[in-house]
C-alpha cells in the first residue's frame, strides 16, 4: 500500500512555515460514477443531495462549530472545500470528489472556525469565531437492519487534521455509543481525494431495528469532508484487496536517496525497465475472522499472454473483522522488451470468500521504446488557479527519477485541456529538483509552441502535444522536475491531470518564483521522450483491445485497435475455456452475450497474427 501516512510531522512543519503549500485554486474533475455496484444490496443510504436531513442531529462544542452542507444552492457551494487560514492567501481548498459531489457533501471545517488570520501559525490559533478544540457530532436517525444479519458501513471522505481524532461511533438498540472506526492519521496529513472507507458493523447490530451512527470530529484544525454514506448487505467471509501497487514509494525510506525511488510510472522506456514490487492492503470486511490469509501476485506479458512471474506473500495466521494488513507477494525485474504488462493481485484464505468481486485488483503499465510517463493516459481533471494567480505566468511539472545516466531527452509531451483560450502557447523546461531545495537550475527549455484547436482534449481525451528541444538534452542519473508553462496564465493554457499524484511529486509555480511554489494532488499529463515520438494520440504499447463495460451483466463489448482477424477466447477462474469465437478483418467492435455466464471473474484473451493480449472482466 502506498504509504502516505509516515512523513507527516516533517510535512506539517514545512507546511506551516510556508515552504510547501497546496496549490491555490480549484480542481475540475470528470464526473465520477457511483462506487456502489448493482450487485450490492443497499440497505440504507444518504448522499446529502438535499442538505443535511432534518432527521439527523448536528451539534458541536463550541455550539457554533458544527457540520456544514455544501451544495449547488449554498454559499459557499459544492466546489469549495476548506476555508481555513492555512490555505495560501486565504483561498479555498479542494472539495471532495465523491461519487455524488455535484449534489453536495458535508464538511467540518475546524481551521475555519478557529483561525481568521494569516499566516497559519500557532500564534494565531484561537482567533476565529468559534475557537477550538472542537467536539462535533453528526448523527444519523434510527436505521432498521431487520432481516440483515451482516451489514457493512461504507462512506467516502477527504480529510486532514492536526490534533485529536476523527471517528465513527455506533449505538445499538439505544445502547451506549461505542467506537466503530477511527481514522489513523498523524499530524497534518492529507488523505487521497476521495478515500472510500468500509467497515463491517458488529455482529450484535445484525437484525436490529434501531441502529444509529454518528461522525465525531474531536480535535483541532483542518477539515473532514464526507459524502455517500451507505449501509450494505454484508458477508461473514469477505476479504477486500485495496491500494495495490507495483511500486514501493516511501519518502521516509532511508534507502531511498532522493525519496522518489520505486515510484510508479505507467510507461517506462526500455532503458528503464522496472523492478516491480507487488503489494496490496488486504482488509477483512466480513464479520468472521479470516484464517491463513495471503496475497497472490502475478505478472503477465499481455503481448504474448505469458505468465512471467507468480508468487504468494507469507501467510497471515488470522485477520480479525475490520482489520487490515499490507502483504507483499514479491519482486520481479521486468525485461526491457517493449510490451504491455498487467499485474494481478488476489487475496487467499482458508474460508470460502462469499464476495469474489472485491478480492482481485489489476494494474497495467507499458515498457515503451522511448516514453517515460506517470499519468493514467486519460485526462481526468484540470487545475484552475485562484483569482490571485489568474493572470500570472505559470509552470506545472511532474517529478521524474532517472535511474541511469547517458540518456538524451528529445521532447516533452503534454495534454492540453478544455478551457484553453486561443491564441496561446506553451513551452517545456527541465529543472533539477530536490525536496530540500525545491526547483533548481533550468537545464534546457524548448521554444514556444502554438496551441491549436486540435490539441485540446475533453475529459477522457489522450491527445499529446509534443514540445521538442532544438537539440537533445543529455541527462545524468538523478531527480528532475519536467515542467510545461505559459508566459501568460494557466487560463490560457490548461494542462490536463490524470490520476492521484504521489506525495510532493507534482508542482505548480507562478511568476517563475520559488517562493510561489505549490504542490498538486493530481498528476500532470507531462511525459519525457528519450527519442522521436509522433504528435498524435498515444496508445498504450501492446494493448491490442479494450473491453467495456467492466463489470458486465448482459453484454460485453470488445474493441480491437486494428481491423485484423482475431481469435477471442474466454476462460473462467479455473482456467477452463468457456467461450471461443473468431472475428473477421472488417470488424473492430465485437459484441458478446455474457448473460448466461455464472457470476465471477473471467480472462479475455485476444490472439491476432503473431501476438496476443489478455484482460480480466467481472460478470455480475
Amino acid at each position: 500500500m502506498r504509504n502516505f501516512l509516515t512523513f507527516t510531522l516533517f510535512l506539517f512543519s514545512i507546511y506551516v512555515e510556508g515552504q510547501f503549500l497546496s496549490a491555490p485554486g480549484t480542481y475540475i474533475h470528470a464526473r465520477n460514477a457511483s462506487n456502489t455496484s448493482d450487485r450490492e444490496t443497499v440497505i440504507w443510504s444518504e448522499d446529502f443531495a438535499n442538505g443535511i436531513p432534518a432527521t439527523w442531529s448536528n451539534s458541536g462544542a463550541p455550539s457554533l462549530a458544527i457540520w456544514e452542507y455544501r451544495g449547488p444552492s449554498t454559499n459557499p457551494n459544492e466546489l469549495v472545500g476548506s476555508r481555513g487560514s492555512c490555505l495560501p492567501n486565504g483561498n479555498v481548498g479542494e472539495a471532495i470528489t465523491s461519487s455524488t459531489a455535484s449534489n453536495g457533501f458535508v464538511i467540518f471545517d475546524s481551521n475555519y472556525w478557529d483561525n481568521n488570520l494569516n499566516p497559519c501559525t500557532v500564534d494565531n490559533f484561537g482567533t476565529g469565531q468559534a475557537p477550538g478544540p472542537h467536539l462535533s457530532y453528526l448523527t444519523t436517525p434510527s436505521i432498521d437492519l431487520t432481516g440483515f444479519p451482516s451489514a457493512v458501513l461504507e462512506f467516502e471522505q477527504y480529510i486532514r487534521y492536526y490534533l485529536g481524532n476523527t471517528r465513527v461511533e455506533i449505538s445499538i438498540a439505544n445502547g451506549p455509543w461505542e467506537v466503530l472506526y477511527t481514522n489513523v492519521l498523524d499530524q497534518g496529513i492529507t488523505t487521497q481525494n476521495t478515500q472510500t472507507i468500509r467497515m463491517p458493523l458488529p455482529a450484535t447490530a445484525g437484525n436490529q431495528s434501531n441502529v444509529k451512527l454518528r461522525f465525531v470530529y474531536d480535535g483541532l484544525y483542518y477539515f473532514w469532508q464526507i459524502d455517500d454514506v451507505r449501509i450494505l448487505q454484508g458477508f461473514e467471509n469477505d476479504l477486500i484487496i485495496e491500494n495495490s501497487s507495483y511500486g514501493d514509494f516511501d519518502l521516509n525510506n532511508p534507502n531511498h536517496n532522493t525519496g522518489f525511488e520505486m515510484m510508479e510510472y505507467t510507461q517506462y522506456p526500455s532503458a528503464f525497465a522496472p523492478l516491480v514490487h507487488l503489494e496490496s492492503n488486504v482488509f477483512n470486511l466480513g464479520t468472521n475472522i479470516q484464517t491463513n490469509v495471503a496475497l497472490n501476485g502475478r505478472l503477465i506479458n499481455d503481448n504474448s499472454g505469458a505468465l512471467i512471474f507468480e508468487s504468494n506473500s507469507p501467510i497471515l495466521a488470522d485477520l480479525a473483522p475490520g482489520a487490515d494488513s499490507v502483504l507483499v507477494a514479491g519482486e520481479f525485474q521486468i525485461d526491457p522488451t517493449v510490451s504491455h504488462y498487467s499485474a494481478y493481485f488476489n487475496s487467499l484464505q482458508t474460508e470460502t470468500d462469499e464476495n469474489i468481486f472485491n478480492q482481485i485488483e489489476w494494474l497495467q503499465f507499458d515498457v515503451t521504446p522511448v516514453t517515460y510517463a506517470r499519468d493514467e493516459n486519460n485526462l481526468g481533471s484540470m487545475f484552475l488557479p485562484s483569482e490571485a494567480y489568474a493572470d500570472a505566468p505559470f509552470e506545472m511539472g511532474a517529478v521524474y527519477l532517472l535511474p541511469s545516466s547517458g540518456q538524451q531527452l528529445h521532447s516533452v509531451s503534454v495534454a492540453i485541456g478544455e478551457g484553453t483560450t486561443l491564441p496561446s502557447s506553451v513551452y517545456a523546461t527541465v529543472f533539477t529538483f530536490s525536496l530540500s531545495s525545491g526547483i533548481g537550475a533550468a537545464l534546457a527549455t524548448t521554444p514556444d509552441f502554438a496551441i491549436t484547436e486540435a490539441d485540446i482534449n475533453p475529459f477522457g481525451g489522450a491527445s499529446m502535444k509534443v514540445l521538442s528541444f532544438d537539440t537533445p538534452v543529455n541527462l545524468s542519473q538523478g531527480l528532475y522536475l519536467v515542467a510545461v508553462g505559459s508566459p501568460n496564465s494557466a487560463f490560457e493554457a490548461v494542462i490536463g491531470l490524470s490520476g492521484k499524484s504521489e506525495d510532493l511529486s507534482a508542482w505548480v509555480r507562478f511568476n517563475n518564483s520559488n517562493t510561489e511554489l505549490f504542490y498538486l494532488t493530481r498528476t500532470p499529463m507531462i511525459r519525457m521522450n528519450f527519442g522521436p515520438v509522433s504528435n498524435i494520440t498515444e496508445q498504450s504499447f501492446g494493448q491490442v483491445f479494450q473491453i467495456y463495460p467492466n463489470p458486465a451483466n448482459e453484454s460485453l463489448s470488445i474493441l480491437l485497435n486494428e481491423k485484423e482477424s482475431a481469435l477471442i477466447e474466454i476462460f473462467d477462474q479455473t482456467g477452463r475455456r468457456v467461450h471461443s469465437q473468431k472475428s473477421s478483418t472488417e470488424v473492430l467492435n465485437i459484441e458478446m452475450n455474457v448473460s448466461e455466464f455464472s457470476a465471477g471473474i473471467y480472462t479475455v484473451k485476444v490472439i491476432q497474427a503473431n501476438h496476443s493480449s489478455s484482460q480480466i472482466f467481472i460478470k455480475e
